[in-house]
């Protein structure tokens, strides 16, 4: 009976309502009690406005209208923008913005539809497949690489390695600031992070092949005895979690199981004495700053000049119309609001969308990421959907905090998406569609 509900297609919508209610909740009595000084705020009255908040509520699940289950790629990766970032903006929006309530209502349609768009990716279909006709063994390639890479940081980092405790990250960071500050290694280092490590991860699960799993330990620890950088330390882990949590599961139920798994949590906080810093990095860091940061977005470029794209490096190198000068934006806006030393990098809405086109610039964002969402859908097809999912964690992590540019270049989605373009990559039979990742 209840994998029967759990399975019906209007499962979602409870749900998505169970979610929103609870981030409703959490945002009052954890972000606004504990971290109200961080600008978490409540305009005065705004709870008392019974149809805004049912209003918010609707917008929360129309979107959902739109998921069918995880038929592509990018379902999956909407799911967390859906769960980490759309919710939180639409929530906080409501409970921050001073604005009139019609024109806060206005902002939140724009997120709808833009949310509504990018789970309307997997319904279009290409009858071709994209592949570059190669028998190179690039695991093997990616394997080498991930070695050679590691050895790279761990030389140039050598004076200065220290597996900081999670309470003196920053103190080690601080440490390392000046080193490996020229663009050869702070490329090489983020591609290890983003493309290697996770890719060697996913493959040594998959093909049951240990030295690739040890390899993407080894850059992890590395990458983070150098800079101190948690996400990096933590993402093999996540990927052998994932890997467990989804291998005998369905993948179409994956909206209903990741959204019991963080209202779980949710609940969970909400009701027991939690560990402070374990509720800053969930609820802070993980479901709150998307919405805040957006929320400084949409109030910074209210009245300053909008950037028109022009903060993409190869757009402003024709045009040098970027107008704020050595300054990234996120820098701009932390430098307004915070200090300056404060680098407000935030999500795609909020640099592709509001930074660069205003309230119209929601749509185009969103618009693009269903043209990328295409790309990815169609180079994946053939391959086996878990193994995509676990490669790309650290790009969905990235898609979370950074412009869509970043995210493809920085944050190496350019590169796996060439990786997986080759067709010795797509018949390797331990990750494509026929593989039964349960065979031993």
């Amino acid at each position: 009976m209840l994998k029967r509900i759990f399975r019906h297609s209007s499962f979602k919508y409870f749900v998505g309502l169970v979610y929103a209610v609870l981030f409703y909740l959490g945002y009052i009595k954890i972000l606004n009690f504990k971290y109200g000084y961080a600008s978490f705020q409540i305009v005065d009255g705004r709870l008392d406005n019974k149809i805004f908040i049912l209003y918010i509520f609707f917008v929360t699940l129309f979107p959902l209208i739109f998921y069918r289950g995880v038929k592509q790629i990018s379902s999956f990766i909407s799911i967390f923008i859906y769960f980490v970032l759309y919710v939180s903006i639409i929530i906080t929006f409501f409970f921050v913005m001073e604005q009139p309530v019609l024109y806060i209502m206005q902002l939140q349609l724009l997120f709808m539809i833009g949310m509504s768009i990018l789970f309307l990716a997997d319904r279009v279909r290409f009858k071709t497949k994209l592949f570059i006709p190669s028998n190179l063994n690039l695991m093997k390639i990616i394997l080498g690489l991930t070695w050679i890479c590691s050895f790279y940081i761990a030389f140039i980092f050598r004076n200065n390695l220290n597996f900081a405790s999670y309470e003196d990250v920053y103190l080690q960071r601080s440490s390392t600031e000046g080193i490996g500050t020229d663009v050869f290694t702070g490329y090489l280092s983020t591609w290890l992070a983003n493309v290697m490590i996770p890719i060697c991860a996913a493959y040594g699960l998959f093909a049951k092949k240990k030295w690739y799993f040890i390899a993407s330990i080894s850059g992890a620890l590395i990458c983070y005895m150098s800079k101190a950088d948690k996400s990096i330390f933590l993402f093999p882990v996540f990927i052998l979690a994932l890997y467990y949590f989804l291998k005998n599961s369905n993948l179409k139920n994956s909206f209903s199981s990741i959204g019991i798994a963080l209202s779980s949590i949710m609940t969970f906080t909400l009701v027991v004495p939690t560990n402070i810093f374990f509720i800053a990095i969930f609820w802070m860091r993980t479901l709150g700053t998307g919405g805040i940061l957006t929320n400084f977005y949409q109030k910074f470029f209210m009245d300053h000049p909008l950037t028109y794209y022009s903060h993409v490096r190869i757009i402003n190198a024709i045009t040098g119309a970027y107008p704020y000068g050595d300054l990234a934006v996120g820098q701009v806006v932390g430098k307004e609001y915070w200090s300056d030393d404060m680098n407000a990098n935030a999500n795609f809405w909020a640099i592709d969308g509001i930074a660069s086109l205003g309230e119209a610039g929601i749509i185009i964002a969103s618009l693009l990421l269903f043209c990328i969402f295409l790309l990815f859908n169609r180079i994946c097809a053939g391959y086996n959907k878990l193994f995509i999912i676990c490669i790309l964690i650290p790009y969905i992590t990235i898609l979370l905090n950074q412009s869509l540019f970043s995210s493809l270049v920085t944050g190496g989605g350019f590169w796996i998406l060439i990786i997986l373009l080759f067709k010795s990559t797509i018949n390797n039979p331990y990750i494509n569609e026929n593989f039964n990742h349960n065979r031993s």
